[in-house]
């Protein structure tokens, strides 16, 4: 892993001071990629001023209107949340930065500063990411939150061993994993099987799309396990056509 290379993407931020704290936060251990989604932010100078010595990731901070737009060549998103997730694994930021030496740098997605990111955000994600805190306040700023996980994630690269970390990176470069994009088409066309089958008769909850997804994209398939996926499922679409 190379922290250069880890993406920070918040999504619907809205205040000033916390985007330049954030940019300030990553500054101070190295990262540098910084996405907004659909930000609410109007006058950004709070943000500049907070930015100290940090004005670059600012500058290099791109903005987009949708998660589809940060994160199509994302091959493994984290979402952050202090809430229980039922069926999803739960990291905290260490044991995120220890996978990170193994998996590369992720893609970690922070929600907005009033309600963080919704359920069906999080079961877009690979794997889902917490910070332990004192039950007392639970929440945290995102600027601290971004610092925290940036932390670790520099500590553990410091700390990593030249032989190990440079080992971690080989494997990591011979694997080709399929990317949001991929995963995304694959989706789609399970969603046009799933409508022309009985299955879409039946009433069920908003979530349960992307539920039944969530196992696939947390065992992060490569390319061509996707691939396959999506071969057998254009048969079957073909298939149910012809009948």
């Amino acid at each position: 892993m190379n922290v250069t290379e880890v993406h920070i993407v918040l999504h619907r931020p809205r205040r000033a001071l916390n985007l330049g704290g954030v940019a300030r936060a990553m500054k101070n251990f190295g990262l540098s990629r910084l996405t907004l989604v659909a930000s609410e932010i109007g006058s950004w100078a709070d943000a500049w001023r907070m930015a100290h010595k940090a004005e670059d990731v600012l500058h290099e901070c791109k903005q987009v209107a949708t998660l589809d737009d940060a994160l199509g060549d994302a091959t493994w998103i984290v979402g952050t949340t202090n809430r229980e997730r039922a069926g999803q694994r739960i990291l905290t930021p260490r044991e995120l930065a220890n996978e990170a030496l193994r998996k590369g740098a992720p893609t970690i997605l922070f929600g907005d500063e009033n309600s963080g990111l919704g359920n069906l955000e999080l079961l877009r994600c690979h794997d889902v990411a917490t910070i332990p805190t004192a039950p007392e306040q639970s929440s945290l700023n995102l600027a601290q939150a971004v610092l925290l996980f940036a932390h670790e994630l520099f500590a553990t690269q410091h700390e990593a061993s030249g032989a190990r970390a440079a080992e971690a990176l080989r494997l990591e470069s011979e694997t080709d994993w399929a990317d949001d994009n991929l995963l995304r088409l694959f989706e789609q066309k399970l969603a046009h099987a799933l409508q022309t089958s009985s299955w879409s008769n039946a009433k069920r909850e908003a979530t349960a799309f992307s539920e039944l997804l969530q196992p696939i994209r947390r065992s992060r398939p490569t390319r061509t396990e996707a691939l396959a996926w999506l071969t057998a499922l254009n048969k079957i679409v073909q298939r149910d056509s012809a009948d």
